[in-house]
């Protein structure tokens, strides 16, 4: 299949997104104004603010946008990322029934940009291998301001990308929330997406339970914005743990039965979903050993320095792979990032005391990220 021959369209759930909406449209029509065959759809859900508005000036304002509104209404609103996607994409089937076998769907969040270079690669992803189902993209930060944005940064540069890189080879690549594209042929049902807290697992779980193809593809960014506050921050990955608990309890045995996934596949999804339990216990560990060493550091000291440079040497490396992938060269930063990176990874422990918390008592309440904090840089825009 040719690349003309595909028809891409780009789904963006917004609830209350008036702060950064107009710039995605901008930024939207600035990057795809050769590339006719790719449309966006923002489905507003029932926002509060100014979204459907601002949406609908910009479009009246640029009549060949390719971009269009779906809105929804209470009571059917505001129940999870994954209904609204699912309401969108049977539009979207319903609408273009006659073209369903070159249809992609992509989905981006409201704050997110992609460039021209990275839709014509999707395009091309999907062109020269036909059997492909699901594609993700490498997600980076837009701006990087303080310690805690960066960290994000590298978090999805480095750590990130060793992951799907590593499922890539064992066939089992999954999707990551923003970047995240679909065959349409390929689903079975017009409603891929769960309402599990980490909808993106949840989604690629379901196709590679059915023996689907999934990519992932590190040649192609999609930009995003990094949450500038530590209580923002424990809040998203509250809700990020929560839905790996929902997606242990709900499809684990499925994987394991699966005649699709492989057996180092099912290791590295179970181990995935175990990290909560894991990183809870490794962290009680952590802590009494630390405590323990400190008590006794007149015997214990040389392990304490052991411990040491074994944690600096491997941020050290993390740092050297992130001004590699991500070009970054401010030295004085990335000397602190080194020295402080282990303290990113305790900011995780109350993430993992809230997970658990509500997920015994029954919360599942969608606490969605606030968008509105970064500017789209003129060289962030030419990436």
């Amino acid at each position: 299949m040719l690349v003309k021959d595909l028809q891409l369209f780009i789904l963006i759930p917004a609830l209350n997104e008036a702060g950064v909406i107009e710039n995605t449209m901008r930024m939207f029509v600035k990057s795809t104004r050769n590339l006719p065959m790719i449309n966006m759809v923002i489905i507003d859900d029932a926002s509060t603010d100014a979204t459907a508005t601002i949406v609908n000036n910009f479009i009246q304002s640029h009549p060949n946008s390719r971009i269009s509104l779906l809105r929804r209404h209470a009571p059917n609103a505001q129940l999870g990322k994954g209904t609204a996607l699912n309401w969108a994409f049977r539009q979207i089937i319903q609408q273009n029934l006659a073209s369903k076998a070159n249809l992609i769907c992509g989905v981006l969040d409201a704050d997110a940009y992609m460039t021209s270079k990275g839709y014509k690669k999707v395009l091309q992803y999907f062109s020269a291998n036909p059997e492909l189902a699901l594609l993700q993209t490498r997600v980076a930060m837009i701006e990087k301001h303080n310690w805690l944005q960066i960290m994000q940064d590298i978090e999805f540069t480095v750590v990130n990308y060793w992951i799907q890189n590593l499922r890539n080879r064992i066939s089992n690549a999954a999707a990551s929330g923003n970047g995240q594209f679909i065959r349409v042929s390929e689903v079975d049902s017009l409603q891929p997406w769960g309402n599990a807290l980490l909808e993106d697992f949840e989604f690629s779980t379901r196709f590679l339970l059915k023996g689907k193809k999934t990519i992932f593809t590190g040649d192609i960014v999609v930009y995003q914005e990094a949450v500038d506050k530590v209580l923002p921050f424990i809040k998203q990955r509250t809700r990020w743990t929560q839905g790996g608990l929902d997606c242990l309890f709900s499809y684990w045995p499925k994987i394991l039965a699966s005649n699709f996934i492989s057996r180092t596949a099912k290791v590295e999804m179970s181990f995935y979903m175990m990290i909560p339990f894991i990183t809870l216990i490794t962290g009680i560990a952590n802590i009494l050993t630390f405590s323990y060493i400190t008590l006794n550091a007149d015997d214990y000291w040389q392990l304490f320095v052991v411990l040491i440079m074994v944690n600096l040497a491997l941020n050290i490396y993390i740092a050297f792979l992130y001004v590699k992938l991500a070009n970054y060269r401010n030295w004085m930063i990335l000397s602190i990032i080194v020295l402080t990176l282990v303290f990113y990874n305790y900011l995780l422990y109350p993430v993992l005391v809230m997970a658990f918390y509500k997920k015994i008592s029954g919360q599942h309440t969608w606490v969605k990220t606030v968008h509105g904090k970064a500017t789209v840089t003129q060289e962030n825009s030419q990436n």
